[in-house]
């Protein structure tokens, strides 16, 4: 996985919760006015953004926004962007777009039909799916073609995984796991040996055992395929079609292509076989 950090020259990054009215003219017009770009990112979703060791923030989220800060530029004739960096978690990503905090929420975000007319996603730039991280001391007592009888299944609570796993598995003795650390504490006690699989995201998974320092042999991903379609999109607001477009050409262009096999490419087998499972091929 490459690692990199992001510095922005033309504007300040920080983190913040302030809440901010809604706005009514649209976001390209918005950041034309006041130069501001307001964007947010996770820090416990290795590799799209995370912190390092020495506790800086990195990740391709990061990456992506340096980006979109030069597409802008170059959209809006502007000399300067002012960039506003709030911290995202799987409870608030939503919210923060909803409630105008923020104009675009880059994180582990699966495509889905929104529930609400103010929140919407950007086309997909990544692919994974439902996997299990197990030790593969215990990977012949697995066995995902049955009910998982007894077997002890990590989880990060409130998450269509866990969705998933308690309808496909009843019989699995399910343990959650929540907060900012909840899959970093979910693939220590795998490797603790006290539960027997972690289930999330197979790209989230893998790189935070590679973040431990887990061996993909001795700690692999079944089964090869997904079980799940999960499809990446960033989070933007609903009705503006303007900015979902203008994003929608940042995903596809050039610049993010490279920046995609920069971060990604190790990652090219998991992505592969998650495109099977979504028909992508």
């Amino acid at each position: 996985m490459k690692r990199k950090v992001v510095s922005f020259l033309s504007g300040s990054l920080f983190f913040c919760f302030s809440m901010s009215p809604a706005a009514a003219e649209s976001i390209l017009d918005s950041i034309q006015d006041t130069g501001i770009l307001k964007v947010a990112i996770r820090e416990d979703a290795a590799p799209l953004g995370y912190l390092n060791a020495n506790g800086a923030l990195q990740g391709y989220c990061l990456d992506f926004f340096a980006v979109l800060e030069q597409q802008l530029l170059e959209e809006l004739e502007r000399n300067t962007v002012t960039i506003k960096l709030f911290k995202s978690t799987a409870r608030n990503r939503f919210s923060l777009v909803e409630n105008s905090i923020v104009h675009l929420e880059c994180g582990p975000n699966t495509i889905v039909e929104s529930a609400s007319s103010e929140t919407d996603f950007s086309t997909a730039f990544f692919a994974t799916g439902t996997q299990f991280l197990v030790n593969r001391e215990n990977r012949g007592s697995i066995r995902l073609e049955r009910d998982l009888n007894q077997i002890r299944v990590g989880v990060i609570k409130g998450t269509t995984t866990e969705e998933f796993v308690r309808k496909s598995y009843p019989l699995a003795i399910i343990s959650l796991f929540s907060g900012a650390t909840a899959r970093n504490r979910g693939v220590q006690a795998l490797s603790q040996g006290k539960i027997d699989a972690m289930a999330s995201d197979g790209i989230l998974l893998r790189a935070e055992a590679q973040k431990q320092r887990l061996s993909s042999s001795q700690y692999p991903l079944i089964p090869r395929t997904p079980l799940t379609c999960d499809l990446y999109g960033m989070i933007i607001r609903g009705q503006d079609f303007q900015w979902k477009n203008f994003i929608n050409r940042v995903i596809g262009s050039q610049r993010i292509q490279t920046l995609s096999r920069d971060w990604f490419g190790s990652w090219t087998i998991y992505e592969q076989e998650a495109t099977k499972n979504c028909n992508l091929e």
